[in-house]
């Protein structure tokens, strides 16, 4: 004795009045809530039901509403195992998302879905961007911790190193990062907005600004942070933490509410995205900051790879010479470079160092003063290794560019990046030739 209920509809017939029905908008349909919501901004669904769902919620709208029920339509791809298969329960290969969380948490799993997640793209899923995702929430919740157990002294006044290159690059990276981020997500490339922050976070803010303004140490005992380097210190962190709020809403939030005090009502999720700095583009004047700020990140890693390699210990202060047709580019990196890569001095000078450790960055020569700590013939040996690789490789580089059918019918930017690489390998011989005749 069975009878069918009269308001149940056919699944997708009563689905596609969704846009409308759910603000009460078919038998209400002058109410605050549809006026407010209709039409909405985007609809997010799979490709498979475009006919079933997205056409027909298009024709009620205009039926019902007189107009398209959302903007845009984002369609997202299938998430399929490591081998391309659909997850299938009779295959064993769907994972337990509950167990993901308990295993990862939640954000850790947003995390690996969306920076593996291509627009419109099908995902092949694997365990380890949850990991990944796991490892970057502990990276932030590690300078957290740093940035609270910092002493801060009630001063105004920058520390020896010069905070203010530190401060002014931090800035620019923000800004900078943030204007495309806005756009990635307008274009609803979440993959890429997404990895864009992860290297802004981990590399520039964990990795080299934390690293450029850390107090040093004297006596097994950290110096106090001067007030301003602070202060600026947690703004970035804040700004990090809302830009990154979409992504990750449980972590942000908690880091947010922990590295200083707020009131019940400051809180990421309702709050507003602040205005980029550089939504009408970047200024000639921070352009120029980031190429500091790149040829810092270059210089140090460069000196630490030659400390690794020469069997330098990094507590043994070395002494830094510089060939360059423009000193000015070194003279607001100069005290910052000193402290991140150990030196005691920075001369600018042609001479070379007996026991020099030569390298080229761009147009600049550079000499690594180690006196009686480096194995003289050791080096000489390693620079004749390489000096004999980059023979054979400039070699292989002017037969391709000598290759006429090569020219012919190569991109214009191939021919140059082979170019490029000949030129590259012709001053780094010079460079590695020179050196050697010092050494002899």
């Amino acid at each position: 004795d069975l009878k069918q209920d009269e308001d149940v509809l056919d699944t997708w017939f009563s689905s596609w009045l969704w846009p409308i029905e759910v603000f009460n908008g078919i038998t209400n349909p002058k109410n605050e809530e549809i006026k407010y919501y209709y039409p909405t901004n985007v609809l997010v669904t799979g490709q498979d039901i475009i006919f079933f769902w997205v056409a027909r919620m298009m024709m009620a709208g205009f039926e019902y509403e007189g107009s398209k029920p959302f903007n845009d339509v984002y369609f997202t791809g299938i998430v399929r195992d490591k081998q391309g298969r659909k997850m299938s329960k009779s295959l064993g290969n769907s994972p337990d998302l509950l167990e993901l969380i308990e295993k990862y948490g939640a954000d850790a799993v947003r995390f690996g879905i969306m920076v593996s997640s291509p627009a419109g793209n099908d995902l092949l899923f694997d365990e380890t961007s949850c990991e990944q995702g796991r490892n970057f929430a502990n990276k932030i919740w590690n300078a957290l911790r740093l940035i609270k157990g910092w002493k801060v002294e009630d001063s105004n006044q920058l520390s020896v190193f010069s905070n203010q290159f530190a401060i002014d690059w931090m800035q620019q990276r923000i800004n900078a990062i943030s204007s495309d981020y806005h756009k990635l997500i307008a274009e609803y490339k979440l993959s890429d907005a997404l990895r864009a922050l992860y290297s802004l976070i981990w590399d520039d803010f964990c990795a080299w600004y934390l690293e450029m303004i850390k107090p040093e140490f004297v006596d097994g005992v950290s110096k106090p942070i001067d007030k301003k380097t602070f202060d600026a210190t947690v703004n970035f962190f804040e700004s990090l933490m809302q830009l990154l709020h979409p992504f990750m809403p449980f972590c942000t939030e908690e880091f947010y509410a922990t590295v200083k005090e707020r009131n019940e009502n400051d809180v990421l999720v309702v709050k507003q995205f602040a205005n980029s700095k550089t939504e009408f583009g970047i200024v000639m004047s921070e352009v120029i900051a980031l190429k500091e700020g790149e040829l810092l990140k270059e210089l140090v890693s460069t000196i630490r790879d030659l400390r690794n390699k020469n069997q330098l210990k990094p507590k043994d202060a070395l002494k830094l010479n510089i060939e360059t047709l423009d000193k000015s580019a070194f003279a607001t990196i100069e005290k910052m470079a000193m402290k991140l890569g150990n030196l005691s001095a920075i001369n600018f000078t042609t001479e070379k160092p007996a026991n020099g450790i030569n390298f080229v960055l761009g147009n600049n020569k550079f000499s690594l003063d180690a006196g009686n700590l480096i194995n003289t013939a050791s080096q000489k040996d390693d620079l004749q290794k390489e000096l004999v690789y980059l023979e054979g490789f400039l070699k292989s580089v002017n037969a391709k560019l000598g290759n006429e059918k090569f020219v012919a019918n190569a991109k214009p930017e191939v021919i140059a990046i082979e170019q490029k690489k000949k030129s590259d390998a012709e001053s780094r011989m010079n460079a590695i030739k020179e050196s050697l005749v010092v050494k002899s």
